[in-house]
């Protein structure tokens, strides 16, 4: 086999394969690939290889209809072939279907053989001619099934939004976790205002974009590396999530305050925490895994924060003695990440829903070694990228009910006007067709006492 430039399509491909085969994230695949294409092409790959992920279920029933045998059946290379190339007729208008077949035939010569790729070409043929023509299940007649396949959810979370909204709110939401999303850029206002950083970011060629829900944040477009940027290399903005964002500020860290992170890796709301409190004070960031801590005291480096203390332990276990009561702590816990399948869309595909009993006992456990680590007067802040009731109202209800002299708070100190709607009684829900933003709830306590 001779050595050919890489193309958008075949880092695409390598990227899946990466995704199937090791069940990697696909940011993490798709990075060292588009380092080796030109700037004109990465933005390509990374749409067609992002679509792909996202279409999965869509993709394989089509091709499914035109295939005589099973797509199992085939080896990895030749199926995420067939699904990348058939992503792009479906999906992307703007590429002929001459050029979407053509590279797969290609890439099935390379990956596999002469007689898999006639099979890959009179496939892909068919569907180009047959385009959105496809047997789709009744909206009114089979409504699961219709937001399954039309939106590429799995059947089981197709069901539980169609039982827990209604058909048009279902989906509302199905379409909006399906809509591109901007990259959220938060300022390390410790060194650089939000103004300074828009301006500095434009001077590298940065689109910075008018607008956004969270005051002080930037979302922009760019095609570049954002670690290779000066101003990310000199610790000026740290890319975060406007959801997410939203949770330090609502903790309301004060200089010189004692404060926990329990679940801190990879680092986004540790550091957050200690940019608010002016790096005076400490924040104690817990982490389970070495290599994620590293994660977190690498963000804390390049920010210029000292005010971190890394501690590698089992929140739901920590030696209690290492620790003096903390007068605020953040339980952000490990989900099942439905809200965030917008950024990360493997992830509807990796889960089911026996996970979110599991994912609830780990979730309680943990804010019972924060209620018995909270300062009298504390106040202790619950925060999942998911909008599932297993993880968001039936854990605050079960953790209250055990824990009757902490009082819900009943009002969140750092929220956009626009969203104040979606508060109550303590508790923030965002949802992406509502708000604009990836799902999210947070829940915040005060232990009573005087602190």
């Amino acid at each position: 086999m001779s050595e050919t430039r890489l193309t958008a399509r075949e880092a695409a491909l390598k990227a899946l394969i990466r995704v199937e085969r090791d069940r990697a994230y696909l940011n993490f695949a798709l990075k060292p690939l588009l380092s080796e294409l030109p700037p004109r092409e990465r933005a390509l790959a990374h749409q067609i290889a992002g679509g792909t992920v996202q279409r999965l279920n869509t993709l394989d029933w089509v091709l499914g209809l035109l295939l005589k045998h099973r797509l199992s059946a085939l080896t990895p290379w030749i199926r995420n072939i067939l699904r990348l190339s058939a992503y792009q007729l479906l999906y992307l208008e703007r590429i002929p279907a001459y050029a979407a077949v053509d590279e797969a035939v290609q890439l099935a010569r390379r990956y596999g053989h002469r007689g898999v790729a006639g099979l890959v070409n009179a496939v892909l043929r068919r569907l180009a001619r047959r385009g959105t023509d496809l047997p789709w299940p009744g909206k009114e007649t089979a409504p699961a099934a219709y937001l399954s396949l039309r939106y590429s959810m799995p059947i089981w979370l197709a069901q539980r939004r169609l039982a827990r909204y209604g058909l048009d709110e279902a989906e509302a939401l199905c379409r909006a976790d399906n809509e591109n999303t901007p990259i959220s850029l938060r300022p390390n206002r410790l060194r650089i205002s939000p103004e300074e950083l828009a301006q500095k970011l434009a001077a590298e060629g940065v689109t910075v974009l008018p607008g956004g829900p969270v005051h002080g944040m930037l979302r922009i477009k760019t095609e570049q590396a954002l670690e290779q940027l000066p101003s990310f290399q000199e610790g000026y903005f740290t890319v975060q999530g406007d959801s997410s964002a939203l949770v330090a500020p609502n903790l309301d860290p004060q200089p010189g305050e004692e404060i926990l992170d329990l679940c801190s890796a990879p680092g986004g709301k540790t550091t957050h925490l200690a940019e608010l409190m002016g790096d005076r004070g400490r924040v104690n960031a817990v982490d389970i895994h070495p290599q994620r801590l590293q994660l977190v005291e690498r963000a804390a480096r390049r920010l210029g924060l000292r005010s971190i203390r890394l501690i590698l332990d089992d929140g739901r276990a920590i030696n209690r003695k290492q620790l003096p009561p903390q007068q605020r702590i953040l339980v952000d816990a490990p989900c099942s990440g439905l809200g965030v399948i917008r950024r990360l869309p493997e992830i509807k595909w990796r889960r089911c829903e026996a996970d979110l009993p599991v994912l609830q006992r780990q979730q309680l456990a943990l804010l019972e070694t924060a209620a018995a680590l909270l300062a009298p007067g504390g106040r202790l802040l619950y925060s999942v990228c998911s909008n599932e009731i297993e993880e968001t109202a039936a854990v605050v209800e079960k953790f209250s009910d055990s824990h009757p002299s902490f009082r819900r708070e009943d009002h969140f100190v750092a929220v956009p006007d626009q969203l104040h709607a979606a508060t109550s009684d303590g508790c923030l829900e965002l949802l992406p067709h509502r708000h604009g933003m990836d799902g999210f709830y947070m829940a915040i306590w005060r232990r009573p006492g005087e602190s």
